[in-house]
């Protein structure tokens, strides 16, 4: 009898199954309905800034020595304004306690911050510090899934505008969507352009020239599409 039920129950949720997609390729089969497109585009700055601080022996011919050089660096951070132990890392710690004979010694940190102003204090301080090797490598959104599924809904919000749009030029109305293909978010690279900040030699150059005032990040662009369908109802 238990497995009777069972077989019963299997064959009802095969049958409504059955059901539920016959109806759905009947719907599209013999309903009019309407084909679009949506997508939707998103810019927002970057508030994750890494900055590579490079101290080598090698900038000074062995004149001014690592541990030298590290502590300047700590000293001019604090100065910009840098919490030295949440958003500084070391990216290449071997050079520091490893020197092969007749070498001179080299170590690389990273620094993070949120914002270009922020950057420009920290070149600025190394600079007076004596510190050239200095670079953005990168910059990100902390936010960057929230971006995406503001995108990805107001890509569906245009599809839908655009449905209406087809469907009152011809007289009629859209009813429910009844399929909707999402595809996949893509993040455009950010590409840093400001010649002060490429370097902290080619800063002091530009600066001779003449002073920036506004220093800005590319904009990160978040673009997204979708397809749907809709009915397409007969007024």
């Amino acid at each position: 009898m238990k497995n009777y039920f069972l077989g019963l129950v299997a064959l009802v949720a095969l049958t409504m199954c059955t059901t539920l997609d016959g109806s759905a390729q009947e719907l599209q089969q013999n309903r009019p309905m309407v084909s679009v497109n949506g997508s939707a585009q998103i810019k927002a700055a970057p508030d994750e800034i890494y900055i590579s601080i490079k101290l080598d022996e090698s900038d000074t011919k062995g004149k001014v020595s690592l541990e030298e050089q590290r502590l300047n660096m700590f000293v001019a951070l604090k100065k910009a304004g840098v919490d030295v132990e949440k958003q500084l890392s070391v990216v290449d710690m071997n050079s520091s306690y490893y020197r092969r004979r007749g070498s001179l010694a080299e170590t690389e940190y990273e620094l993070k911050v949120t914002t270009a102003e922020a950057v420009g204090k920290v070149f600025e301080m190394l600079d007076k510090a004596g510190i050239p090797n200095v670079n953005v490598t990168r910059t990100a959104c902390s936010n960057i899934e929230e971006l995406r599924s503001e995108a990805r809904k107001a890509a569906m919000v245009n599809a839908q505008q655009r449905a209406r749009e087809l469907a009152e030029a011809v007289g009629q109305s859209i009813g429910a969507c009844f399929e909707i293909n999402d595809y996949t978010t893509t993040v455009q690279p950010v590409v840093y352009r400001s010649k002060m900040m490429l370097s902290n030699a080619a800063m002091t150059d530009a600066a001779v020239e003449e002073a920036e005032p506004n220093i800005e990040f590319e904009q990160i662009v978040i673009n997204y599409s979708i397809s749907a369908k809709f009915i397409l109802n007969w007024k």
